[in-house]
């Protein structure tokens, strides 16, 4: 059974006013979180028979033997000895916009992506683990229409994943406040699940957001605020948004937490290491802290933090935790009625293992259809002028003269680039940061297309794929002058010739070569990438002058 998910339509920018008035007053907001049977996530997976013991999750529903025995062999088996506990507190963050992986060369090659998010959560109900489930922030990682339309996305997908609480980043910040505030709001008698101590959206008394939040889970009580650092407060510059120092915002949600009586406190600081653990140190009620900043990926166990002891209680112990970057994993953190180890924890890759959730691929055709209705030009997307001021002519310009190196790239991969965007699930050929690496003339790191560069099918056809100007350089002036269309003089022809050749007979012209490769070829897209193992693949070239004297004999 799914979680209901809202329709795909864009929101529009609603007056200011109103957008305060859908959040409530400020303060805590109580939800019965976790609850096998009605609770956080009720509706990810059915409960097991009452006669049956549901093992530990080790993959989502659906997942075959195979590629479960895969990826636990490759990225590590989970949950090793864990009994059931009585709730987990999972954590996610840092996101930076990888919606899901790139499918380019494999989806099973990369981890993360919201899809397999969501099944990891299923497969936590299907054990009937109560599961509170936390976010850091920082969804998105650049700005302009798509970051928008792509923060709210992901925000509509938190939602149906029942998050209990998302804290801020600094970079979700950088978008519209009204864009913010119409994603993150309440829906009818659902509460938001944002949470921040030291930002208030149009100000601390709208109430958009709560300064902290209590849920229960498996018969525990889980108090949770959440704040960004104060030198990421300084990247805000929006009079829209107020924002308050880290340590001063927390004394007012720390004493709440106090006197509700919870079992344990996070703390959700999006700072660096350095400034989460003075907040750690000067609010040692927080038994769990997360921080943003660490490593790329989240070390195996959570750092320990001085203990705390309050008055008449025995120590606590308390850690602080790093969650990776780019979603690629999630935290667990076991809450067992065992004295002996009352805390275990659980670095979990979202791999392959966990499968596709069908909910999250129907939200993410909505997120890429909004990008195919708007285009590139209702996107924003303005073409750049090239490094070297050249324009593109199309791969078919160098057949003429290149044939032996145009049969090679017919006949690879690299020639059918845009069809594997048309053809995966959902499409993305109306996607940017796709197109970016599969069409000619456009700016692959900055997804920003170059002045006559590839501007849809219908209007540059002969720019579709990833073709030969990519690598050795617009080539518009050299293919004129090589048809005669335009008189240069031989010196200017000569250069023109050069300045597209490529070669690898030397180290430094070698890595010419393979810093062209990289610009798509990257850890995030081909993360096995091999120069020397993928050359092969398109080997191509020519003795020099053998291109100019086929041209001259036509």
């Amino acid at each position: 059974m799914s979680s209901p998910v809202r329709p795909w339509c864009h929101r529009p920018l609603l007056p200011l006013a109103r957008m305060a008035a859908w959040a409530g007053r400020r303060g805590a907001a109580t939800i019965l979180a976790g609850l096998v049977g009605g609770g956080l996530l009720p509706l990810l997976a059915p409960s097991a028979a009452a006669n049956e013991a549901p093992a530990a999750p080790s993959r989502g529903a659906g997942v075959s033997d195979e590629t479960a025995a895969t990826f636990q062999k490759r990225n590590g088996e989970v949950f090793q000895g864990w009994s059931k506990p009585k709730a987990v507190l999972v954590f996610t963050g840092e996101l930076d916009g990888y919606i899901e992986p790139c499918g380019c060369t494999g989806k099973e090659n990369q981890k993360g992506g919201l899809s397999r998010r969501r099944n990891f959560l299923g497969a936590l109900a299907a054990a009937e683990w109560p599961v509170v489930a936390l976010d850091l922030g920082d969804q998105v990682n650049r700005f302009g229409r798509q970051t928008e339309i792509k923060f709210g996305s992901i925000v509509d997908g938190l939602k149906a994943m029942q998050y209990a609480a998302v804290g801020f980043g600094p970079k979700d910040l950088r978008l519209p406040a009204e864009e913010v505030v119409a994603a993150v709001s309440a829906v009818g008698d659902k509460p938001t699940p944002f949470v921040c101590a030291n930002v208030g959206l149009i100000g601390f008394d709208s109430g958009i957001t709560p300064l902290h939040r209590v849920v229960e889970a498996g018969g525990l009580k889980i108090g949770i605020t959440a704040v960004l650092g104060d030198a990421e407060l300084a990247e805000i510059r929006n009079d829209l948004i107020a924002t308050k120092p880290a340590a001063e915002a927390l004394v007012e949600p720390a004493a709440a937490l106090a006197r509700a009586g919870c079992d344990h406190q996070v703390l959700l600081a999006f700072a660096t290491p350095e400034e989460t653990k003075k907040l750690a140190a000067r609010y040692p009620q927080f038994d769990f802290v997360v921080t943003a900043g660490g490593a790329e990926e989240p070390p195996a166990q959570p750092e320990k933090l001085p203990s705390h002891r309050a008055a008449g209680k025995p120590p606590v112990d308390r850690h602080l935790l790093e969650l990776g970057h780019k979603g690629m994993f999630a935290v667990v953190i076991g809450l067992f009625d065992d004295a002996a180890q009352p805390i275990r924890s659980q670095r979990v890759p979202l791999d392959a293992r966990w499968g596709e959730a069908e909910e999250m691929i129907r939200l993410l055709a909505g997120y890429q259809a909004q990008l195919e209705t708007l285009g590139l030009t209702g996107l924003g997307l303005t073409p750049g002028r090239h490094p070297t001021g050249r324009r593109f002519a199309g791969s078919a310009s160098c057949a003429e003269c290149h044939t032996s190196s145009f049969e090679v790239w017919t006949n690879s991969g690299h020639a059918e680039a845009l069809t594997t965007l048309e053809t995966q699930t959902p499409r993305r050929d109306g996607d940017p940061e796709c197109l970016s690496c599969h069409v000619v003339g456009w700016d692959p790191q900055k997804f920003q297309p170059y002045e006559g560069g590839f501007m849809g099918v219908k209007a540059t056809p002969q720019l579709a794929h990833q073709g030969c100007e990519n690598c050795h350089g617009p080539a518009a002036a050299h293919a004129s002058a090589e048809r005669g269309q335009v008189r240069v003089p031989a010196a200017d022809r000569e250069r023109l010739r050069a300045e597209l050749h490529l070669a690898l007979d030397t180290p430094q012209a070698k890595q010419q070569v393979m810093n062209n490769c990289l610009e798509c070829h990257d850890l995030d897209n081909s993360p096995q990438f091999d120069f020397d193992t993928y050359w092969p693949q398109v080997e191509h070239g020519e003795e020099p002058g053998a291109a100019a004297a086929a041209a001259a004999l036509e």
